[in-house]
């Protein structure tokens, strides 16, 4: 399967909870997936907040998404407008 390209895409800024509500579905039966959703959201500069007791936000790289739903996609046969579908709810999310 083709690694997707994702260019003009706008980053994602959004919660740990957020992401993992979101993709933890897609993961299901993959363990590499289910374990991997923290460091991808990791690999994102932390969003600076005024608020101590707000949740961390990060950014999400869209071309890092879409790598790893490329991956996890392939791997449990699913087609890749579900991975269209996480990050139209991730953008929904974001800020």
């Amino acid at each position: 399967m083709n690694k997707p390209q994702l260019y003009g895409l706008p980053p994602l800024v959004v919660t740990y909870n957020e992401l993992l509500r979101i993709l933890q579905p897609i993961t299901m039966g993959y363990s590499w997936g289910e374990q991997t959703i923290r460091d991808l959201w990791l690999l994102g500069a932390v969003i600076p907040n005024r608020n101590p007791m707000a949740p961390t936000k990060r950014i999400v790289f869209p071309g890092k998404l879409a790598e790893w739903l490329a991956d996890v996609l392939e791997k449990k046969g699913q087609p890749l407008d579900v991975g269209a579908r996480a990050y139209t709810d991730l953008l929904k999310k974001s800020v």
